[in-house]
């Protein structure tokens, strides 16, 4: 998260951390709930890879975290990866998540709800924090950003 800073820790309670058998984060994900993640198309989920819940700080071994098992990937049949068009994918979760205030789902808008251009929203990740970083940083990351 360019330009952003350290959130709270466990105040984005639906945040997912995929990584590999290896333990390497290499997307972000939202639990939309006790069964489903939502994440980008690019993020190559296979069946190995596993779906963390829970976690603030990737370094510590102290918290208390869901470690969970992909059980269906569904990528949008339309996805491109030249254009980036139709970048979504559904993880159905191989067991439940158990929800409690570090794990909960993601508030999802109504269809009939209007948002404004400019309203400062906030996008969460563990994603670098400058174009050229080496590394991406162990602690959950968030920066608000005007909507388009």
């Amino acid at each position: 998260i360019v330009n952003g800073e350290e959130a709270v820790p466990h105040s984005w309670p639906w945040q997912v951390s995929l990584q590999d058998y290896t333990g390497f984060h290499f997307c972000g994900g939202s639990l939309i709930n006790e069964n489903w993640v939502v994440t980008a198309a690019h993020c190559t989920i296979r069946t190995s890879d596993r779906v963390i819940l829970g976690e603030h700080d990737r370094s510590s071994s102290a918290e208390n975290i869901q470690t969970l098992a992909p059980g269906k990937v569904f990528r949008h049949p339309n996805y491109n990866s030249y254009t980036i068009n139709n970048d979504i994918t559904l993880i159905k979760l191989a067991t439940p998540a158990q929800l409690g205030t570090r794990v909960s789902p993601v508030c999802v808008a109504e269809t009939s709800d209007n948002f404004p251009g400019g309203l400062r929203c906030v996008t969460t990740g563990w994603g670098l924090t400058r174009y050229n970083a080496a590394t991406t940083p162990p602690r959950l990351q968030q920066a608000a950003l005007p909507l388009l």
